[in-house]
């Protein structure tokens, strides 16, 4: 079986933010590692994570739950980790163990919340560059960014142009468009609207759980598709009883699965931290300071660019993709865009691992 290792980074500050804050205390990056690095240091993996990841991409010996990614990372599977050496680091600002607003002050029971610095794309990608220095690789075979992790991950080559050969972006975008953004700013509407909320000084015994389920509700609406939703479920009825007076009671499937899916997220994501990461997608733009995308890219030393997505992806759409594709090509780079025929939305590259897998396996042994 795949042997995993959990790890972190200590980054020693001042650690100076994209706004300009300087952070005076030690900063800690969790990282995963699947597989063994080989004696060149050439068959590294970086997998870059979405808003709600962690770093356990993938069970282990160590580790047996699986991972986010379990259908994609580990033995004898798309991206193979008896040949591979995965790397899979929790964002900055996250809740499961990198520093953020959950995090606790030094030698103190009490959490930074909001008092913790903005935390932009910038950031996450530039806190990612101590992991692979403690690793001692000075090139990655590839990066791998699905979702917000494309982001951070054309963010980190655009800070570090030689820091691997190969790119996969997946279901992502150079900068979001309105219908996302006004998403996301709902989301967090809803969150901050809770009266749970209290500023972000909220306690764990009392948290703003209304406020993180109606956002959850209102994501997983909106990660699928309404093809797979018609298909899925169509008006199937739910066995729950409900009472003619409560209009918040389940009538339909859909809303059963999507109250179970939204219960079980809540209970384990931090509420500051989901407002954290979910500001930092909305405020990215790879193209500021006025460069265009194919003067960005030109400093890209990368040789290969595998560009994947699916039709009805709300979030990113696939419109988003073929924008970042037509710059690499004019830069004539090795680039390739395909678009898959899978009816999970944006979510897709999270559930559809037979469209997914082959596509990345066969771009990783070309």
């Amino acid at each position: 079986m795949n042997h995993a290792s959990k790890k972190y980074v200590a980054i020693e500050p001042p650690f100076t933010f994209k706004n300009g804050d300087k952070f005076d205390d030690p900063l800690t990056i969790v990282y995963e590692t699947s597989g063994t690095l080989n004696d060149k240091k050439d068959n590294a993996i970086l997998v870059t994570t979405g808003l709600s990841p962690s770093a356990h991409i993938c069970s282990s010996s160590e580790e047996t739950s699986p991972g986010w990614w379990e259908k994609i990372v580990g033995d004898d599977k798309y991206i193979d980790t008896r040949k591979y050496f995965v790397i899979c680091i929790n964002s900055l600002g996250s809740c499961y163990g990198s520093s953020g607003p959950a995090s606790f002050k030094p030698d103190t029971e009490e959490k930074y919340g909001l008092s913790f610095p903005e935390v932009t794309i910038e950031d996450i990608a530039l806190s990612m560059k101590p992991v692979i220095d403690e690793l001692g690789i000075e090139t990655l075979n590839t990066v791998i960014g699905p979702s917000m992790g494309g982001m951070t991950a054309m963010s980190l080559v655009k800070q570090f142009p030689s820091i691997t050969k190969n790119l996969i972006l997946i279901s992502t975008a150079a900068s979001c468009r309105p219908f996302s953004i006004a998403l996301r700013s709902l989301q967090r509407l809803l969150i901050t609207s809770d009266q749970n909320w209290v500023e972000g000084k909220y306690q764990d015994k009392n948290l703003p759980l209304d406020g993180m389920k109606q956002a959850r509700y209102l994501g997983m609406i909106t990660y699928r598709s309404p093809t797979e939703w018609n298909q899925r479920f169509g008006r199937k009825r739910s066995d729950k009883t409900h009472r003619a007076e409560d209009f918040s009671s389940n009538r339909f499937e859909i809303q059963d699965y999507l109250k179970k899916k939204t219960d079980g997220f809540v209970s384990d994501f931090d509420p500051n931290s989901y407002l954290y990461l979910s500001r930092s997608i909305d405020t990215f733009d790879l193209m500021e300071g006025n460069e265009s995308l194919e003067e960005i890219f030109k400093r890209f030393k990368v040789g290969r660019v595998l560009i994947l997505g699916v039709d009805e992806d709300y979030i990113f759409p696939f419109e988003c993709l073929e924008e970042v594709f037509d710059a690499f090509k004019n830069t004539a780079k090795d680039v390739s865009i395909k678009k898959l025929p899978s009816l999970n939305g944006h979510d897709s590259f999270l559930v559809d691992h037979e469209n997914f897998g082959p596509n990345i396996k066969k771009f990783l042994e070309a």
